[in-house]
Protein backbone atom coordinates (compact mmCIF):
# COMPACT_ATOMS: atom_id res chain seq x y z
CA UNK A 1 0.00 0.00 0.00
CA UNK A 2 2.64 2.16 0.46
CA UNK A 3 4.41 1.70 -2.74
CA UNK A 4 1.24 2.74 -4.57
CA UNK A 5 1.13 5.83 -2.19
CA UNK A 6 4.52 7.19 -2.86
CA UNK A 7 3.90 6.36 -6.55
CA UNK A 8 0.56 8.52 -6.29
CA UNK A 9 2.36 11.20 -4.87
CA UNK A 10 4.84 10.77 -7.40
CA UNK A 11 1.97 11.31 -10.25
CA UNK A 12 0.65 14.10 -8.60
CA UNK A 13 3.79 15.76 -8.38
CA UNK A 14 4.73 15.43 -12.19
CA UNK A 15 1.59 16.90 -12.83
CA UNK A 16 1.61 19.79 -10.12
CA UNK A 17 4.93 20.38 -11.53
CA UNK A 18 3.78 20.67 -15.42
CA UNK A 19 1.55 23.56 -14.64
CA UNK A 20 -1.66 21.42 -13.70
CA UNK A 21 -3.79 21.14 -10.39
CA UNK A 22 -4.79 17.65 -8.57
CA UNK A 23 -8.12 18.28 -6.68
CA UNK A 24 -9.38 15.64 -4.34
CA UNK A 25 -12.84 16.26 -2.71
CA UNK A 26 -16.50 14.68 -2.00
CA UNK A 27 -18.52 13.43 -5.06
CA UNK A 28 -20.79 16.83 -4.99
CA UNK A 29 -17.83 19.66 -4.84
CA UNK A 30 -16.31 17.83 -8.12
CA UNK A 31 -19.92 17.31 -10.19
CA UNK A 32 -20.05 20.90 -8.79
CA UNK A 33 -16.54 22.24 -10.25
CA UNK A 34 -17.67 20.45 -13.51
CA UNK A 35 -21.34 22.41 -13.69
CA UNK A 36 -20.01 25.49 -12.91
CA UNK A 37 -16.98 25.44 -15.14
CA UNK A 38 -19.79 25.10 -17.80
CA UNK A 39 -21.77 27.53 -16.71
CA UNK A 40 -19.29 30.35 -16.82
CA UNK A 41 -17.80 29.66 -19.89
CA UNK A 42 -14.22 27.87 -18.69
CA UNK A 43 -12.07 25.67 -21.07
CA UNK A 44 -10.98 22.58 -18.68
CA UNK A 45 -10.58 18.77 -18.86
CA UNK A 46 -11.57 16.77 -16.35
CA UNK A 47 -10.38 13.13 -15.20
CA UNK A 48 -12.76 11.91 -12.78
CA UNK A 49 -14.49 8.58 -11.89
CA UNK A 50 -17.45 7.52 -14.09
CA UNK A 51 -19.86 8.07 -11.99
CA UNK A 52 -19.07 11.59 -11.33
CA UNK A 53 -18.00 12.26 -15.38
CA UNK A 54 -22.12 10.03 -16.11
CA UNK A 55 -23.49 12.86 -13.27
CA UNK A 56 -22.27 15.85 -15.38
CA UNK A 57 -23.13 14.08 -19.04
CA UNK A 58 -26.44 13.32 -17.67
CA UNK A 59 -27.13 16.41 -16.58
CA UNK A 60 -25.89 18.28 -19.40
CA UNK A 61 -27.63 16.08 -22.37
CA UNK A 62 -30.98 16.89 -21.93
CA UNK A 63 -33.70 15.72 -24.38
CA UNK A 64 -33.82 19.20 -25.49
CA UNK A 65 -30.27 19.67 -26.06
CA UNK A 66 -29.19 16.51 -27.99
CA UNK A 67 -32.03 17.46 -30.82
CA UNK A 68 -30.98 20.95 -31.05
CA UNK A 69 -27.69 19.66 -31.37
CA UNK A 70 -28.18 16.60 -33.49
CA UNK A 71 -26.25 14.34 -31.49
CA UNK A 72 -26.50 10.41 -32.46
CA UNK A 73 -25.58 7.20 -32.42
CA UNK A 74 -22.28 7.04 -34.76
CA UNK A 75 -23.15 4.30 -37.40
CA UNK A 76 -22.04 0.90 -38.10
CA UNK A 77 -20.62 1.94 -41.37
CA UNK A 78 -18.43 5.16 -39.66
CA UNK A 79 -17.77 2.61 -36.67
CA UNK A 80 -16.15 0.46 -39.33
CA UNK A 81 -14.53 3.15 -40.90
CA UNK A 82 -12.79 4.24 -37.55
CA UNK A 83 -11.65 1.03 -36.73
CA UNK A 84 -10.87 0.28 -40.42
CA UNK A 85 -9.21 3.25 -41.52
CA UNK A 86 -7.74 4.54 -38.12
CA UNK A 87 -7.24 1.53 -36.24
CA UNK A 88 -9.03 2.23 -33.23
CA UNK A 89 -12.02 -0.12 -31.60
CA UNK A 90 -15.39 1.53 -31.67
CA UNK A 91 -16.48 -0.06 -27.96
CA UNK A 92 -19.64 0.91 -26.66
CA UNK A 93 -22.95 2.87 -28.32
CA UNK A 94 -20.38 5.90 -29.26
CA UNK A 95 -22.54 9.26 -30.18
CA UNK A 96 -21.54 12.30 -32.00
CA UNK A 97 -22.97 15.42 -34.26
CA UNK A 98 -22.37 15.74 -38.00
CA UNK A 99 -21.68 18.96 -39.21
CA UNK A 100 -21.58 19.66 -43.22
CA UNK A 101 -19.00 22.04 -44.48
CA UNK A 102 -19.90 24.40 -47.30
CA UNK A 103 -17.96 22.53 -49.27
CA UNK A 104 -20.05 19.10 -49.18
CA UNK A 105 -18.02 17.75 -46.69
CA UNK A 106 -19.17 15.90 -43.41
CA UNK A 107 -17.42 16.22 -39.90
CA UNK A 108 -18.42 13.38 -37.53
CA UNK A 109 -16.78 10.93 -35.19
CA UNK A 110 -14.74 10.13 -37.80
CA UNK A 111 -12.94 13.13 -38.93
CA UNK A 112 -12.93 13.71 -34.84
CA UNK A 113 -10.81 11.12 -34.25
CA UNK A 114 -8.64 11.34 -37.46
CA UNK A 115 -8.26 15.48 -36.31
CA UNK A 116 -7.13 13.47 -33.35
CA UNK A 117 -4.64 11.62 -34.79
CA UNK A 118 -2.99 15.04 -36.14
CA UNK A 119 -3.07 16.33 -33.37
CA UNK A 120 -2.03 14.20 -30.59
CA UNK A 121 -1.05 10.84 -31.72
CA UNK A 122 -1.62 7.02 -31.66
CA UNK A 123 -0.74 6.15 -28.38
CA UNK A 124 -2.06 8.99 -26.89
CA UNK A 125 -5.79 8.33 -27.81
CA UNK A 126 -4.82 4.24 -27.69
CA UNK A 127 -3.87 5.18 -24.03
CA UNK A 128 -7.50 7.58 -23.52
CA UNK A 129 -9.48 4.60 -25.19
CA UNK A 130 -8.11 1.95 -22.67
CA UNK A 131 -8.88 3.30 -19.55
CA UNK A 132 -11.40 1.74 -17.16
CA UNK A 133 -11.20 3.81 -13.77
CA UNK A 134 -11.16 6.96 -15.47
CA UNK A 135 -13.30 9.51 -17.65
CA UNK A 136 -12.30 12.09 -19.25
CA UNK A 137 -14.80 15.61 -19.81
CA UNK A 138 -13.54 18.14 -21.78
CA UNK A 139 -16.24 21.55 -21.04
CA UNK A 140 -16.06 24.06 -23.24
CA UNK A 141 -13.21 22.34 -25.58
CA UNK A 142 -10.98 24.87 -27.39
CA UNK A 143 -11.06 22.57 -30.16
CA UNK A 144 -11.56 23.76 -33.86
CA UNK A 145 -13.69 21.30 -35.99
CA UNK A 146 -11.75 21.22 -39.53
CA UNK A 147 -13.07 19.98 -42.42
CA UNK A 148 -11.04 17.26 -43.75
CA UNK A 149 -11.86 17.60 -47.59
CA UNK A 150 -10.82 21.48 -47.64
CA UNK A 151 -9.18 21.90 -44.07
CA UNK A 152 -11.43 25.24 -43.13
CA UNK A 153 -12.33 25.75 -39.84
CA UNK A 154 -15.96 25.20 -39.42
CA UNK A 155 -17.56 27.60 -37.11
CA UNK A 156 -20.19 24.98 -35.74
CA UNK A 157 -19.22 22.70 -32.95
CA UNK A 158 -18.80 19.11 -32.61
CA UNK A 159 -19.85 17.10 -29.68
CA UNK A 160 -19.02 13.45 -28.74
CA UNK A 161 -19.60 10.93 -26.27
CA UNK A 162 -18.03 7.77 -26.12
CA UNK A 163 -19.32 5.61 -23.42
CA UNK A 164 -18.09 1.70 -22.80
CA UNK A 165 -20.46 -0.92 -23.20
CA UNK A 166 -21.52 -0.51 -19.52
CA UNK A 167 -22.29 2.58 -19.91
CA UNK A 168 -18.88 3.88 -18.27
CA UNK A 169 -18.18 7.14 -19.94
CA UNK A 170 -14.85 6.75 -21.51
CA UNK A 171 -14.19 9.76 -23.43
CA UNK A 172 -16.79 13.32 -23.74
CA UNK A 173 -17.40 17.04 -24.06
CA UNK A 174 -20.23 19.39 -22.56
CA UNK A 175 -20.24 23.25 -24.01
CA UNK A 176 -22.52 26.13 -24.79
CA UNK A 177 -24.80 28.15 -22.81
CA UNK A 178 -26.28 26.22 -20.01
CA UNK A 179 -30.26 27.01 -20.73
CA UNK A 180 -31.89 25.80 -17.40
Amino acid sequence: METEMVALLSSIEAAVNGGKAVVSADNSIIIAMMQETLKNGRSATFYVSPAQGRAVMRWYWTPGRIKEIGMEAVSKEERARIESELGFKCVGPWFSNRIRCPCGGVYGMFEFMQQGLREHDRDWIKAVLELKNTSVLRINPALDAICAQCNQMLITGHWYEMPAPDGTLIYGCCSGPILA
